[in-house]
């Protein structure tokens, strides 16, 4: 691999940047050293990859790191990369770019599960991370690639499953709103009316765990409660309901339960 492995930080984006955070800011210290962190290490590809896409791969190892290091679920990580100047500089990209769609992640993190070449890949930009701007992040060199992986996926796999059922709930209230209020908990209303700000996506790996626990019972009397509906039951919205947990949460002696480390599809894909 070349130090060239990103360009030069766009002029437009350096400006917006700087003008922002300094020069201090520690996604503005990623982006003036990104091609001395990926010195010497591998990008696995099937294909011997262009150098746009040898970039791409590379910033999505930077991005599941930013992940980790904010909480962030991948529709929110996707946001930050179309609308924040310090991630566009971090990863040498252009104020106007369409950025990368939040499934881009999931397939990203698959790769990382199964590939020991990149994970170790993971493992030593974690480790090179103490050294760029900020003493704040030496506590992460330390952690395995897997630790990283399975943190992140638990984030979006949540917000996923939050997001399925407060949508569900939107679509219900405006074709029957007579009949919701008849099935409703009275929880709903203060865990799924409000945005991600109410979720503590920073509490332990635990605590996320007992809430989507939780969020999978209410989705499961929710479809039971529409499936003697078939006008409700076939909504657009209940049907994606009815999908993710499909893929999250998987039933036993009765209960559905959270799907602890994988979902459904990476369960069938790696065997997990």
């Amino acid at each position: 691999m070349t130090s060239a492995l990103f360009p030069p930080i766009p002029a437009d984006t350096a400006k917006a940047a700087r003008a922002v955070f300094g020069s201090s800011n520690f996604y503005v210290a990623i982006g003036d050293q990104a091609n001395q962190l990926f010195h010497g290490l591998a990008l696995p590809h099937p294909n011997k990859p262009s150098q746009k896409q040898e970039q791409v791969l590379a910033g999505l190892f930077l991005i599941t790191i930013f992940q980790y290091l904010e909480s962030l679920p991948d529709s929110q990580a996707a946001d930050a990369v179309r609308k924040r100047a310090d991630w566009k500089y971090a990863l040498h990209l252009p104020l106007d770019v369409s950025g990368f769609q939040a499934s881009k992640f999931c397939e990203f993190r698959k790769l990382l599960l199964v590939d020991q070449a990149s994970a170790q890949t993971l493992h030593t930009l974690l480790s090179r991370l103490p050294v760029v701007g900020s003493s704040n992040h030496a506590e992460y060199s330390s952690l395995e690639a897997g630790q990283i992986v399975l943190r992140v996926c638990l984030l979006s796999r949540l917000v996923s499953a939050w997001e399925a059922i407060g949508q569900a709930l939107e679509a219900l209230a405006i074709k029957q709103p007579d009949w919701l209020r008849t099935i409703s908990r009275p929880h709903w209303y203060e865990r799924y009316s409000h945005t991600h700000g109410s979720l503590n996506l920073r509490a332990d790996s635990p605590e996320l765990e007992r809430l989507a626990q939780a969020i999978g019972r209410d989705g499961a009397y929710l479809l039971e409660s529409v499936s003697g509906k078939a006008s409700l039951a076939e909504l657009p919205e209940v049907t994606s309901l009815r999908q993710v947990w499909d893929e999250q949460y998987e039933r036993a002696e009765g209960e559905v339960l959270w799907r602890k480390n994988t979902c459904a599809e990476c369960s069938v894909i790696f065997g997990f």
